[in-house]
């Protein structure tokens, strides 16, 4: 069985038009927002959930390590769910270690993003070796509030119909940091091929958002540096180094075709640490417009003879 032995840089841009990408059910279900920079936030555990809701759906072949997911949106407590997958998880046959180790086989979820399983007499913690930081759009945002009739009266016997109400967005291009961490994998169990469905589920997952406040949700760009095996180093921030360039202010933007992604600093920084670059696996919507210092760019020459399109 191969286990990871890269530690994994990751970039993820994605975008939603009149949507809404992660409410706040604490504030009116509002887009949540950074109100000193206006731009648009997502948190990590949005983009977990996203995969985990693909992870379900995908009719993925079991092998020794199965592709259940531990957290699937079922009303029940963790250790009910522990013991779904588990029946005998509680028996004296089990020790904290040995649960854990049987649970981490069954749920590629866990082996991901790790998770805290609470059990009695066996209390667990899992340190996921993937972490994201919150996703942040790439320009200013302006939140809208919309107000409708609903289909229904709000009481019995009312003639006059209800309003439907809610916050989104006009355009929001997000772009999410993460970093597999290939020390901590070895503890989740954590191999190439869960690697890979994890990309496949970022990506396709996000598509598979059709819902009112995310029917046009889509990924544009992904980008996974794959450092040399067992180098225990990673650049950092590689998110911060793609600029969204337009010559619409930032509130005005409306779809991918109203900017291009400036990609000097980011390809400036993989060439500084390129002698530590195992690969970069890349996929990308062709509709999305990359610059270098200006001028038109393709991802495929990010940086030469290291270039590889993800499976899609």
């Amino acid at each position: 069985m191969e286990f990871i032995k890269n530690r994994h840089e990751i970039v993820f841009v994605y975008d939603v038009k009149d949507g809404n990408p992660n409410g706040d059910p604490l504030d009116e279900n509002k887009p949540r927002m950074d109100e000193v920079t206006g731009v648009n936030i997502v948190s990590d555990v949005r983009l977990k959930k996203t995969c985990r809701e693909y992870m379900i759906s995908a009719n993925k072949e079991k092998d020794e390590y199965e592709f259940e997911v531990f957290i699937n949106g079922d009303p029940i407590t963790s250790e009910q769910r522990a013991k779904q997958l588990i029946p005998d998880i509680t028996s004296k046959e089990y020790d904290r270690k040995t649960a854990a180790e049987a649970l981490l086989k069954k749920c590629i979820d866990l082996r991901l993003f790790g998770g805290t399983v609470p059990i009695s007499k066996l209390n667990m913690s899992m340190i996921g070796p993937v972490q994201f930081r919150f996703g942040r759009s790439l320009h200013k945002v302006d939140p809208v509030f919309i107000q409708g009739t609903a289909a229904f009266a709000s009481k019995e016997d009312r003639e006059g119909r209800s309003f439907s109400e809610k916050w989104q967005l006009p355009y929001s291009c997000i772009a999410f940091y993460g970093v597999i961490n290939q020390n901590t994998a070895k503890e989740t169990l954590l191999r190439e091929v869960d690697i890979d469905f994890f990309f496949e589920a970022l990506w396709n997952g996000t598509r598979d958002l059709i819902t009112r406040s995310k029917m046009e949700q889509l990924p544009r760009l992904l980008i996974d540096v794959v450092y040399n095996d067992n180098e225990n180093f990673h650049i950092g921030e590689l998110d911060k180094a793609i600029k969204l360039v337009s010559d619409l202010l930032d509130e005005k933007i409306r779809g991918i075709s109203d900017f291009v992604l400036e990609v000097s600093e980011l390809k400036g920084l993989l060439e500084r640490y390129n002698d530590k670059i195992k690969e970069i696996r890349y996929r990308i919507d062709p509709r999305l417009k990359l610059t270098l210092n200006g001028e038109p760019f393709k991802i495929e020459n990010l940086i030469d003879g290291k270039m590889k399109p993800l499976a899609k």
